[in-house]
């Protein structure tokens, strides 16, 4: 494939100074041309002339009633170099590369052109949040807004403008595959036929696993140590206000964001929708460079300074306190954990009834302290996956044996007493049917969802007109995408 003599536009009226955002983010619905030298010297009507063009931006490809530009290409091209340079990786990209790239253009239009056949659709939120998402991704691995603005040229909200229908199809082609993929579920019987299938040496190991309950006691924080803190973060905020102490310094000396802390409490360039709700409410209803009032989130206590703020995307910089569990409370529970241990150690009281008269953890009070794996949602746990500190209890009990009571601190840094049953430990295995179904199950489905969709695939590539123009005719594609009666390719 001539791909040395595909020539893309480095620079035009209007656009970036940098070229990829040049060919990644320039579209239009038809192709374009600036008077220059088209390639290969050739008058884009096919008549000789003393003037020469060069190629903006082309149709490469159309599917139904969509098209694919070679700007679109380009924009993939650009999302794949940035994540090769991330991991260190040459970012030069080779022929196989690009066709790969155009070929899932054209699955995407397939799917956005029969979800408007099937009357499929996306409300703007879902596309809106799509684009903060994806806006806070680019601009944290630029550094800043302003970084971001100058690589492509355009402002936040330019930029969003542009992104919107890009984003907007590829939630739909989401939907439409999620449609086509929706009713797959493997059987006991497929199950079975896999493991036969399967070489003995191809099973995988599975490690030794463990399913545990806990049964957890957390004093609760008082009202009266949640004003306490209120009010110690009140008399911060008065002083940072009145200047006799820095924004800098207060959140170094006080607060308990370990994110922030040592950065002056600051966040930069955050995105929309990646803190919690409270927090960005305050964010958006301060004026820019002045103090909120103190505010409560599930983290404890805040006061915040915005420092910028453009559209959806936010800087500011706060302080966080979160009231403590009370000392002397704790220890007290520690007492009362150490009866409750001894009531089930002398058979008097079942560990899972224990946890559900006593336990304070809610999420596992109402199922008898069985943990669950967040995972995959099962109850087994693989070594590396348990607190070490419970690990270490574990693995020295038997099945149904309950561990001494151990002091830990959650993720919050409160403290909390904990003792835990081990309820099953499951030996290292070759992966087989009975103990490892879900394993199976998973593989199962994975290939009848393939299977799904490349019939799906064929089918509609035969109800669709599909066109691909050079330089991608000579592409060793997946899939035959015109092979359909009113389809062809343009050499």
């Amino acid at each position: 494939m001539p791909w040395g003599s595909l020539t893309i536009p480095l620079n035009f009226v209007g656009s970036s100074t940098n070229p990829m955002r040049t060919s990644v983010f320039f579209a239009f619905a038809c192709t374009l041309f600036s008077a220059s030298s088209f390639a290969q010297g050739d008058h884009p009507m096919g008549h000789e002339s003393t003037t020469t063009f060069t190629t903006i931006d082309a149709i490469v490809a159309v599917v139904g009633d969509g098209i694919v530009l070679e700007s679109e290409v380009e924009a993939q091209a650009f999302a794949m170099k940035a994540q090769m340079a991330q991991m260190g990786k040459n970012t030069d990209l080779s022929d196989a590369q690009r066709c790969n790239l155009l070929e899932e253009l054209l699955f995407q239009k397939l799917l956005v052109h029969h979800a408007k056949l099937d009357s499929l659709e996306v409300s703007e939120g879902e596309v809106m949040d799509e684009i903060d998402r994806r806006l806070a991704y680019y601009i944290q691995m630029f550094g800043s807004v302003e970084a971001f603005e100058a690589e492509y040229g355009q402002s936040v909200s330019e930029w969003k403008a542009e992104f919107e229908d890009p984003v907007r199809e590829q939630l739909l082609a989401g939907r439409m595959q999620a449609s086509i993929n929706q009713q797959v579920r493997a059987t006991p019987a497929e199950v079975q036929l896999l493991f036969a299938e399967t070489p003995a040496d191809s099973l995988p190991l599975i490690p030794e696993a463990l399913r545990y309950r806990e049964l957890v006691l957390q004093p609760d924080i008082t009202e009266g140590q949640k004003a306490e803190v209120r009010n110690f973060l009140d008399s911060v905020r008065t002083q940072v206000a009145t200047g006799k102490l820095s924004m800098t310094l207060a959140a170094s000396r006080y607060s308990e964001d370990p994110g922030s802390k040592y950065k002056g409490g600051c966040y930069q360039n955050i995105g929309r929708g990646q803190f919690v709700p409270e927090f960005e409410a305050t964010v958006f209803d301060t004026p820019i460079g002045d103090l909120s009032p103190v505010f409560e989130t599930d983290f404890g206590y805040h006061f915040l300074r915005v420092t910028d703020r453009r559209g959806q995307v936010f800087s500011a910089c706060h302080v966080l306190v979160s009231p403590k569990v009370d000392p002397l409370a704790l220890a007290e529970m520690g007492t009362e954990m150490d009866s409750i241990a001894a009531q089930i150690n002398s058979g008097d009281l079942e560990f899972a009834d224990a946890v559900l008269r006593y336990s304070t953890r809610e999420v596992t009070k109402n199922q008898g302290g069985v943990v669950v794996n967040p995972r995959d949602g099962g109850t087994l746990f693989g070594s590396d996956e348990i607190d070490p500190n419970l690990f270490f209890l574990l693995n020295t009990l038997e099945p149904n044996a309950v561990s001494e009571p151990i002091q830990l601190t959650d993720e919050d840094d409160q403290g909390y007493w904990i003792a835990v049953q081990l309820m099953e430990r499951v030996a290292a295995h070759r992966a087989n049917p009975t103990q490892d179904f879900g394993y199976f199950q998973t593989i199962v489905e994975d290939g009848l969802r393939s299977e799904q969709l490349d019939g799906w695939i064929l089918d509609a590539i035969q109800d669709t007109y599909i066109r691909v123009d050079a330089p991608y005719t000579q592409c060793a594609f997946d899939q035959n995408w015109t092979a359909g009666s009113s389809t062809g390719a343009v050499d």
